[in-house]
């Protein structure tokens, strides 16, 4: 099942124009039909419950509504953005917050970066400049069997940080089976080519998740958690300032996959792979040279990044959101020619994933009515009882439960039941809340034992060598490593970059 799911996104990223079979003809499992009623059903009966002691009974009531999807996105009972737009019907309905609160967290600035983030991506996808980058980057690096893995790995990752994790493991998946199976017909120990083969699939995987982290597009549960603390606690998260903390991250934690990949769990001494430069060549030779439309698309993109990078230092008056949306709109006003038309046309819209965005607005509705209702405060008035708990113990036992609950669960829909909660918490115990709620976006995207934990862990498992315990061995091992990483980049970097 979760190998045609695969077959389904790889369809989809591939050509928007044919998006994967709907899921409505697939049969629904019983566990989806128990979740399906429980959420509702849950929800009834904490509705008609008495509030706790002190607790006002609007907060109550959200706290019901707040189950009711939990258990559908924990569940995904329906898709993730439908569940999203649950606060719209409920939340008026029941008296919790009108309408008119409720709606406008749809459209939260940082919800345009990442769509401004989404388009540009489409841009590079269309004219080729992703896969150019990543040839290119590979080319230089690889030449012995782990330097090709680590040139994948560098390729994988710094797309990982401007476009979607799983568009960038799809192409990259797409040439690291033809350098395989080119080593498959040339070499003799298939154990050798065994391990080199699962290395490298995972070494796309891993890096695409390890990627992410690095800025705030890179991945849903960043721009989520910058949206969370901007809307509910007037902290702003800025692009480079996040940068400042997630590159740190990515920086330490491939090396780390990398040894844990060529060195502990798939050595390949004594592969010999010198002939394998000529497939990544041969690859690199097919782009020719680049055309108008890439060159455009690769200056708006250069241009972005580095308004993003340096707005805070130059003094622009324009946000991150801003920058984000004039590249996009730069991409559909500027002529490649007159046969060829504009870079890009809205056609593109098509396969932008508008879902990820409904589930960011669905995490801040819920998030906004924590604060509005008075739950947070009623959060933050019981645990303040806990004043006296080690801050540092809790950072570390907070990454950790989500990395672990993150293997199982969407790693969006874990950061968006989780957020407002930790940010009461933390308001609770009189601490910052980026203490709490930092550690939660950067440990959802450090899943990597389980296929179904993300979605490039799935694509990857589509690698017919590769089993289970593959993915185990190496996982486990690097959610370990990504639990200290994360707890080292709290105490080291994350007072000074964000001012606590």
């Amino acid at each position: 099942m979760r190998r045609d799911a695969t077959e389904r996104e790889l369809q989809a990223q591939t050509n928007p124009n044919h998006p994967p079979h709907d899921t409505a003809d697939e049969p629904i499992g019983p566990g989806k039909i128990a979740a399906l009623i429980a959420g509702p059903v849950l929800a009834l009966v904490l509705y008609l419950l008495p509030a706790p002691a002190g607790m006002p009974e609007t907060a109550w009531h959200l706290v019901a509504v707040t189950a009711w999807m939990v258990v559908w996105w924990l569940s995904e009972a329906i898709p993730l953005p439908a569940t999203a737009l649950l606060p719209i019907v409920l939340l008026p309905i029941l008296g919790i917050q009108p309408i008119d609160d409720v709606t406008p967290r749809y459209g939260n600035d940082l919800i345009f970066l990442f769509l401004g983030g989404f388009i540009l991506a489409g841009g590079m996808q269309k004219w080729g400049l992703h896969r150019r980058i990543a040839l290119f980057i590979v080319r230089a690096i690889g030449s012995t069997p782990s330097r090709i893995v680590m040139g994948f790995m560098l390729a994988t990752a710094f797309l990982s940080m401007w476009i979607s994790n799983t568009a960038t493991a799809v192409m990259m998946y797409a040439v690291g089976v033809s350098v395989i199976e080119f080593i498959d017909d040339r070499i003799e120990d298939k154990k050798l080519v065994h391990n080199f083969g699962v290395a490298l699939m995972l070494a796309i995987a891993y890096s695409a998740s390890i990627g992410g982290v690095g800025t705030l597009i890179g991945t849903p549960p960043n721009a989520l958690m910058a949206g969370i603390l901007s809307d509910s606690y007037d902290v702003e998260i800025g692009f480079m300032q996040w940068m400042l903390l997630g590159v740190p991250v990515v920086l330490v934690m491939l090396p780390l996959a990398y040894i844990v990949l060529t060195r502990l769990a798939f050595p390949m001494s004594g592969l010999e792979l010198g002939s394998v430069r000529s497939v990544i060549d041969d690859e690199y030779k097919q782009l020719g040279r680049m055309d108008r439309g890439e060159i455009i698309v690769a200056v708006v993109f250069g241009a972005a990044a580095f308004f993003w990078i340096t707005r805070s230092f130059l003094g622009l008056p324009i946000d991150d959101s801003g920058i984000a949306m004039t590249a996009a709109v730069l991409l559909f006003a500027l002529p490649v020619g007159r046969s060829q038309g504009f870079v890009l046309d809205w056609s593109v819209a098509r396969s932008l994933p508008w879902g990820v965005l409904m589930l960011f607005g669905g995490g801040l509705a819920l998030a906004g009515a924590f604060d509005s209702t008075g739950l947070a405060q009623w959060i933050g008035d019981q645990v303040a009882s806990l004043e006296g708990i080690n801050l540092w113990m809790l950072i570390f036992v907070v990454a950790g439960a989500i990395i672990v609950l993150t293997e199982i669960t969407s790693n969006t829909a874990s950061t968006a039941t989780f957020l407002p909660i930790l940010g009461a918490v933390a308001v609770g115990l009189g601490v910052a809340v980026p203490w709490l709620t930092v550690p939660v976006a950067l440990g959802a995207s450090m899943a990597f034992m389980m296929p179904v934990a993300t979605p490039p862990n799935a694509i990857v498992f589509s690698y017919e060598r590769m089993t289970l315990s593959d993915m185990v061995r190496a996982g486990i091992l690097l959610n370990i490593c990504s639990a200290v990483v994360v707890f080292l980049a709290m105490r080291l970097l994350a007072g000074p970059v964000f001012g606590m």
